[in-house]
């Protein structure tokens, strides 16, 4: 991929790419099918769903999605 190809992705999805070179731990992600509950594609906890916020998202994505999503 060339440089332009690169800043244009990274322009538009920020460091997304990032996530490829993290290793999964796989202990934490049998626990974590243990709590998943596909009808409402959240996690639960003693009925409590944990779910990330936009603002979350865009802390763990180093992404703004403000703009993008206007229906706040």
């Amino acid at each position: 991929m060339d440089k332009a190809k690169k800043t244009h992705f990274q322009d538009k999805y920020g460091n997304v790419a990032q996530f490829l070179f993290i290793k999964p731990n796989d202990a934490l992600l049998k626990v974590m099918v243990h709590f998943w509950d596909p009808t409402y594609r959240c996690f639960m906890f003693n009925e409590m769903d944990m779910v990330l916020t936009i603002k979350e998202y865009s802390n763990l994505l180093l992404y703004d999605f403000r703009d993008l999503l206007r229906i706040y």
